[in-house]
């Protein structure tokens, strides 16, 4: 077992609260009944089915990438999806701690790991130039096209789902800028910072008419695809310095929701 106040402490070490975003939710969200941790069960998103899974699995802690809060509740009802996870929390005095943008913005956190997919690179740094913060942008080892990038992603997080893409795929890539997850408005600091492809997901049509327009190329990954890593990162962290003292499991229920016709 482990005291939860060493996991917290773990935590805060390898995503600083500090490191998330202004409208961000990010810590301890729900407090559980148990001090010391036997189990914990790592997902991208908390709902229902996660914590009934947790609560099969003997787990006291959800570890969450997506918080379940983002804004004020003024009522804990049956009626709407979100109130009911936090009721199911609450019924099993199951704890609930999010790492979302500060995980993302960490060093060796999210951000870099979606970097690390699209090739080998010589030199990173975050949008701010420093090696933690909000985004990811680096120089290959080796150039390569516009093709060989939508490749890499097409492998690692779309084998069966075409990827969305604005450009020529047989432009040669030197600068890649990226962001995991929903980073759509990003887009214009990556341009700003000469970037020759940015990758992230969301995009709207005025992202693709300002690439478009500004000759830079972008590569649309699933919000989903290129989040659900979180899962397997924060399992091997966990692991790696809790050992066998810590059950740290991954949430089978977690799915991407959008399906193609």
């Amino acid at each position: 077992m482990v005291k939860q106040a060493e996991l917290f402490s773990f935590f805060e070490s390898v995503a600083p609260q500090c490191l998330a975003e202004e409208y961000d939710n990010v810590g301890l969200l729900v407090e559980g009944k148990a001090d010391d941790i036997s189990c914990v069960m790592v997902t991208l998103d908390a709902d229902e089915q996660t914590v009934l899974e947790a609560k099969e699995a003997g787990a006291e802690l959800i570890v969450s990438h997506h918080p379940v809060m983002f804004r004020p509740i003024n009522r804990l009802t049956e009626e709407e999806g979100g109130q009911r996870t936090l009721r199911r929390l609450l019924q099993n005095g199951i704890g609930l701690f999010s790492l979302h943008t500060n995980f993302d913005a960490a060093e060796n956190g999210l951000c870099d790991a979606f970097l690390d997919a699209f090739g080998n690179f010589e030199s990173r740094s975050s949008f701010d130039g420093a090696s933690s913060g909000i985004g990811r942008i680096g120089t290959l080892q080796k150039p390569c096209r516009l093709r060989d990038l939508l490749e890499r992603g097409r492998k690692a997080y779309s084998p069966e789902v075409p990827l969305r893409y604005v450009g020529d795929a047989e432009t040669m890539v030197n600068t890649v800028a990226v962001c995991n997850g929903g980073g759509g408005d990003l887009l214009f600091d990556a341009a700003k910072l000469n970037a020759d492809v940015y990758i992230s997901g969301d995009f709207k049509h005025h992202h693709a008419r300002f690439a478009y327009e500004n000759h830079i190329n972008l590569i649309e990954i699933n919000h989903f695809d290129a989040e659900i890593a979180f899962c397997w990162l924060m399992q091997k962290k966990l692991e790696s310095v809790f050992g066998e003292s810590l059950k740290v499991l991954v949430s089978k229920s977690g799915q991407n929701l959008w399906k193609s016709f």
